[in-house]
């Protein structure tokens, strides 16, 4: 879509590897030429103030022809494209340019003014720029700083994380240490306690039964009081009918006895009633009984697992120590009964009773210092037995420690490996990611160089499909009249003036100018719908046409001082035509078109209608001025 930009704003921050604002920082705009391939200066150096550019670019309505550069940009948002710009550091004496800024926002307002905001960049540190092959990167629209913060920030949690899985893990080792002594303790509580348990479980049995038992008794006493009452009650109302009532002796002695007979068994009621408190209480003591059986059996239960577990200990301490004497033993009696064969298969020398009892008493002297020998032998084994004991204790003690140690160095060794791989890693990504996001800043500005070079190809299909359009068109008008010689007179006059005008184009650079021109035609003049008809002669065809009928025509053409004349009239209302009816009205006018044809999807245009123009209608006109007119065409 084409716009009328009459200006173009443009915007950038930019601050130091320190996060502050650039100052005195020389700076160059630029624009890429898609038809030379290359970026061309749009402004000279312009210099930052706090870090902050704003520099407006005006486009005015005729361009000198010294000044392509603005030109090109013109027409590339004259066509409904978006130029490409970037912003360079002026001050580089390298070979290769320094970029700063390349991808910005475009927005235009008010169809006349265009606003490109680079937004923010950062500067890189010297040993940081990016070399390519034609340019240097030396500003990243990502503060770099903040990314280190927050590297050097992750690696302090994660040392922070290793300190804390090694106290954890020895933490853990001291747990699982703690929990293998209480699973073996509690295994031989539960050991212990399901014995108890029985107890219990039968103690329960017969607590349970008593109960039953007493509920029994309970409901039979119940049962019994409300008989009692039901006597009583009956009894009361056979006073009230004795003393009532007149009867003789023998009713009487009946009465009585009847009465008598109530009164026993009220008697027997209450004698059992009685016999069931007295059993309900023995219950109740039973069931107390049991209750404190029971609290008893398990205070007994706890203090036998204590006692348990401290006679478990002392038994494998007793039988580590009876283990150890009777290998001492053993040994002890090897050496025995070794010497007791010494002495009994020793050569007896023919000696007398005296002195055989000599050597019996030397011999037995000699046993009871191997004796005490032994003695002190089996307390220095039993010595150096406890000793032996606490240094392999040492020893298993150490050796698990040092094993600990192992395992925490090759953790902390591993931790450290994961760490410096998962950093190498995450520079390489970084890396990546910023090689990724230049790889696509270079794809988008390909596609955009794409893009305005396909724009470009548009608008020359475009302009030689109007060219072509036009010539059908007059190829048309010249085809309606009945003689192909026979012309409208604004047809003759305006193809005058463009053939002469055309010659004088030219003639720019010769050294000869059209002054004033003259023409002489023999025509034939009718009326026709249009207005006046001319016919033009040649010599063939005057040989038909009476001589009567022919008219000389005298045309002069004179030029004017000024390339435009201001003429008192509005801009017509082209909307709603074709291109052909608009092309005529304009020229009929002394205007040209500049046609675009834009993709809608309104229901009410068809194809070929249009529906935008510029100036729009009663604007005033000057002669030969441009006007742009939008025709529609399908959405593909």
């Amino acid at each position: 879509m084409a716009v009328n930009i009459n200006s173009i704003q443009f915007k950038h921050l930019l601050y130091d590897v320190n996060n502050k604002p650039a100052k005195t920082v020389k700076v160059q705009i630029q624009f890429y030429n898609v038809n030379l391939k290359k970026w061309l200066p749009l402004t000279d150096a312009l210099i930052l103030e706090s870090g902050k550019l704003l520099h407006i670019v005006k486009i005015p309505y005729r361009i000198s022809t010294s000044d392509q550069t603005i030109r090109v940009v013109r027409e590339v948002i004259k066509s409904g494209g978006t130029p490409s710009f970037r912003i360079i550091n002026a001050a580089s004496q390298s070979g290769n340019p320094e970029v700063i800024a390349t991808t910005f926002t475009a927005v235009i307002k008010d169809d006349v003014s265009l606003t490109i905001d680079f937004g923010e960049s950062w500067l890189l540190d010297s040993k940081k720029y990016i070399a390519k092959a034609d340019h240097v990167i030396i500003a990243s629209q990502v503060p770099m700083f903040e990314l280190m913060d927050s590297i050097r920030t992750i690696e302090e949690e994660k040392e922070t994380a290793i300190a804390q899985v090694s106290g954890l893990n020895a933490t853990i080792t001291s747990l699982a240490d703690e929990r293998e002594l209480l699973q073996t303790q509690l295994s031989t509580v539960q050991s212990d306690f399901q014995t108890n348990a029985q107890q219990l479980a039968d103690l329960n049995i017969n607590l349970q039964t008593v109960s039953a038992n007493l509920a029994s008794e309970r409901t039979l006493r119940e049962t019994l009081e409300v008989d009692k009452t039901n006597l009583e009650t009956a009894l009361a109302t056979q006073r009230e009918q004795m003393e009532t009532m007149e009867v003789s002796t023998g009713d009487t002695l009946a009465i009585e006895m009847e009465r008598d007979t109530a009164i026993a068994q009220v008697s027997g009621l209450n004698d059992a009633v009685a016999t069931l408190s007295n059993e309900r209480e023995m219950l109740q003591t039973q069931l107390s009984t049991v209750q404190n059986d029971v609290e008893i059996k398990e205070q007994e239960v706890a203090e036998l697992s204590e006692s348990l577990e401290a006679v478990r200990v002392n038994l494998t301490t007793e039988r580590t120590l009876r283990e150890t004497l009777q290998t001492e033993k053993n040994n002890l009696e090897t050496v025995v009964a070794t010497q007791r064969e010494q002495i009994e298969t020793m050569e007896v020398v023919n000696v007398g009773d005296n002195n055989f009892e000599i050597l019996y008493n030397d011999l037995q002297q000699e046993v009871s210092n191997i004796s005490i020998v032994r003695d002190d032998l089996e307390q220095q084994v039993a010595d150096i037995t406890v000793v032996k004991n606490n240094l392999e204790l040492q020893v298993a003690n150490i050796s698990t420690q040092r094993d600990d140690l192992q395992v925490q160095v090759a953790n902390v060794t591993t931790e450290r490996d994961n760490l410096s791989q998962e950093k190498i890693a995450f520079q390489t990504s970084i890396t990546q990611l910023q090689d990724a996001v230049q790889q696509e800043k270079a794809l988008v500005t390909v596609k955009n160089t794409e893009l305005l070079q396909k724009q470009t190809l548009v608008e020359s299909l475009q302009r030689e499909t109007e060219t072509l359009q036009q010539e059908l068109a007059e190829a048309q008008d010249f085809n309606v009249t009945d003689h192909p010689n026979k012309l409208t007179a604004s047809k003759v006059y305006s193809s005058i003036v463009n053939d002469v005008v055309k010659a004088d184009s030219e003639l720019v650079n010769s050294k000869y100018k059209l002054a004033n021109v003259s023409l002489n035609l023999k025509t034939t003049v009718e009326k026709g719908p249009d207005g006046t008809i001319f016919g033009l002669l040649d010599y063939e065809s005057a040989k038909d046409v009476n001589s009567a009928a022919i008219s000389d025509i005298s045309i002069d053409i004179v030029p004017t001082d000024t390339a435009s004349t201001t003429v008192d009239q509005k801009m017509p209302n082209i909307l709603g035509l074709t291109e052909t009816a608009v092309r005529k009205v304009l020229i009929n006018n002394g205007l040209k078109l500049d046609a675009v044809y834009h993709p809608t999807n309104d229901d009410k245009l068809i194809e070929g209608q249009s529906f935008k123009q510029s100036p729009a209608p009663d604007a005033t006109i000057v002669e030969g001025q441009e006007v742009i007119v939008i025709f529609a065409k399908p959405i593909n």
